[in-house]
């Protein structure tokens, strides 16, 4: 059990460092749009993936790591990552500016929508467990 928490923080950890490290130097993800979503949504996906089937399948590892990778936000995150801390819209010739208070709100629509993608890809393993049981016991 407690390696199982080690993983799925070491997992959160690489998701870390992937979206808020990584793809800021390689990829656009500085501002509001479909870029940042996209990396952030395949990345999140991907990684949940192979954590849960690879090391654990318990929501509540999860929820504790979640805790984990909000704390690393917290302590870096670059300025207008996915869109964090950019206050306003780009219409009309109107910009988004960075705004330092409004960070607080962009870390948690971004944990949010972790939170909401790792909910999904929970379900998906656990009905893919289902079917594999229920195939098993037919062939049986």
């Amino acid at each position: 059990m407690r390696k199982a928490i080690l993983k799925v923080l070491l997992s959160y950890f690489i998701l870390y460092v992937l979206q808020f490290l990584i793809f800021p130097l390689f990829c656009d993800v500085i501002g509001k749009g479909t870029r940042p979503i996209a990396v952030l949504c395949i990345t999140t996906v991907i990684i949940t993936l192979i954590g849960m089937t690879a090391f654990s399948d318990k929501m509540r590892f999860w929820l504790l790591g979640l805790i984990f990778y909000t704390t690393l936000i917290f302590l870096y995150a670059p300025e207008g990552a996915y869109g964090v801390g950019l206050r306003g819209l780009d219409l009309d010739g109107m910009h988004s500016y960075y705004d330092y208070s409004t960070r607080y709100i962009g870390i948690a629509i971004v944990v949010i929508w972790v939170l909401i993608l790792q909910l999904l890809v929970w379900c998906f393993v656990k009905l893919l467990k289902l079917i594999k049981f229920i195939v098993g016991k037919l062939k049986k």
